[in-house]
């Protein structure tokens, strides 16, 4: 009898323990929804865009990039404190896709804005609004 509690007992720990190691990604996970400010360094100087994300439970990103000049759909993924976001302008003719990869830390985001082929440059972006911190 002895042996089979201990079994049980044993089994009972192990799904326990497996549990908390399949949900630790979505603990981990950060919230970036929000409004934010992104400043960033091009070839013809420093820009910045006001970007509002929304964001799904599987970390999946979308939202809009608002300039000057229009605004642009945005498509992203965030990944423990790694985040990608995408979206694209019209450039002399045609559109040029702008990357933005960084790393999450409460309401900033640092990393780099790639912008096609032209080069990339340092990016900082800083939460506003209408998001909280995980």
């Amino acid at each position: 009898m002895h042996s089979m509690l201990r079994a049980i007992a044993n089994s009972w720990a192990a799904a326990c323990v497996a549990v908390v190691l399949a949900s630790a990604p979505l603990l981990a996970q950060k919230s970036v929804a929000g409004t934010w400010r992104v400043d960033f360094v091009t070839p013809l100087g420093q820009t910045w865009v006001i970007m509002t994300i929304n964001q799904s439970g599987s970390g999946h990103l979308t939202g809009h990039a608002t300039d000057e000049y229009g605004e642009y759909g945005i498509d992203g993924r965030i990944v423990d404190d790694q985040v990608t976001v995408v979206w694209e302008v019209p450039e002399d003719g045609k559109m040029l896709e702008i990357t933005m990869k960084g790393k999450v830390d409460g309401n900033t985001i640092t990393g780099t804005a790639k912008l096609g082929d032209v080069g990339e440059g340092p990016l900082s972006a800083r939460r506003t609004g209408d998001g909280d911190v995980r």
